[in-house]
């Protein structure tokens, strides 16, 4: 699943040699480069994007944000075109990392004087082993439980992506989700994922029907055309763009199934968020992917309307527009329709 570009644009970019400046939040980042790598500069920005410093390399480097809440950060190391990176969600006030790098990958050793980097840590282990326990009901009561313990720190609202994610089928659910986050309220609206994650909410409930002739969508030839539900019983809309690794590594996988959606009446509409026909033109001419493929345009986009960041997305509607379900992998539509029978 990737989440699309669109939402992480900077807004300002610093070139620091060497600097101080008074801040909320002071990381000193110690890294051993153990792997004998030659490291060129260090990258170091915010989730939001509003503050980001790139330096060149030292084995310990100061870095000074204006941050007053609990943010997420994002650390790059870079050695010409590797890229060695870790995200780390820290406490306002002095922080110290000690790092190291080696087998290709950033590690964190030990962070000090930052509780939240631990508590993290803690949430994505327990939710990795809940997760593969495949109990939907105990996976929602963890989270509920860890989105209420993290309601004052904006990791709540990765927490509600999650759920929301899981629930994207469960309008009972969401709605009970919704008021519990209504106590939250707005407090971390400046956090990057917060509009992503509650217009999706909101969109979800909202919406039940899909028109597609209120987008507008051009053909691999470049012109507008209008898109049909007609001649089929269900409709899946493929929701993704180039960049996206999983996207384009479902699509092999749906080549395979294109006579089985067929002998099922099901047709697949693949519609792509990028901006260059002739790039999506090349992609399908080279994999001989010959399904539905129009790129979306204009500024009232589907992708838009209904909230969609996460891709691949994939919605299944009938034939009257009406969403059925909506999952984030073809595995799922396999399933869901039986395909391997």
């Amino acid at each position: 699943m990737c989440n699309h570009l669109k939402f992480f644009r900077f807004i300002a970019v610093l070139i620091l040699l060497g600097f101080k400046v008074i801040g909320q939040t002071n990381i000193q980042l110690i890294v051993k480069n153990t792997g004998g790598h030659t490291i060129d500069k260090i990258s170091v920005f915010d989730m939001s994007g509003k503050e980001v410093y790139e330096l060149k390399y030292k084995d310990t480097v100061n870095i000074h944000f204006s941050e007053m809440n609990i943010d997420c950060f994002n650390i790059h190391y870079f050695e010409k075109e590797k890229m060695f990176r870790q995200q780390v969600w820290l406490d306002t006030g002095n922080i110290k990392i000690e790092s190291h790098i080696d087998f290709g990958k950033l590690i964190i050793d030990s962070v000090f004087n930052s509780p939240m980097f631990y508590s993290v840590r803690d949430f994505n282990k327990n939710y990795s082993s809940i997760y593969k326990q495949n109990d939907t009901a105990l996976i929602n009561e963890f989270l509920i439980n860890a989105y209420k313990a993290n309601i004052e720190n904006p990791f709540s609202i990765l927490i509600a992506n999650l759920y929301i994610g899981l629930n994207q089928n469960s309008k009972v659910n969401l709605i009970k989700f919704k008021k519990t986050a209504e106590i939250q309220g707005d407090r971390f609206s400046w956090f990057a994922y917060y509009p992503v994650v509650y217009d999706r909410l909101n969109m979800i409930l909202k919406v039940d029907k899909v028109s597609l002739n209120d987008f507008s969508f051009l053909n691999t030839a470049n012109k507008k055309v209008e898109l049909l539900l007609k001649g089929a019983d269900y409709y899946v809309l493929d929701l993704w763009f180039l960049a996206c690794p999983p996207c384009v590594a479902q699509h092999k996988e749906i080549k395979t199934y294109q006579r089985k959606l067929k002998q099922k009446r099901i047709e697949l509409i693949s519609i792509s968020t990028d901006h260059d026909i002739n790039e999506l033109k090349k992609y399908l001419l080279k994999h001989r992917y010959i399904w539905k493929n129009y790129l979306q345009e204009g500024e009232n986009t589907i992708t838009e309307q209904l909230g969609i960041s996460l891709f691949p997305t994939y919605i299944i509607l009938d034939g009257s527009g009406k969403i059925i379900e909506t999952f984030n992998s073809f595995a799922a539509i396999i399933k869901k329709f039986n395909l391997n029978e």
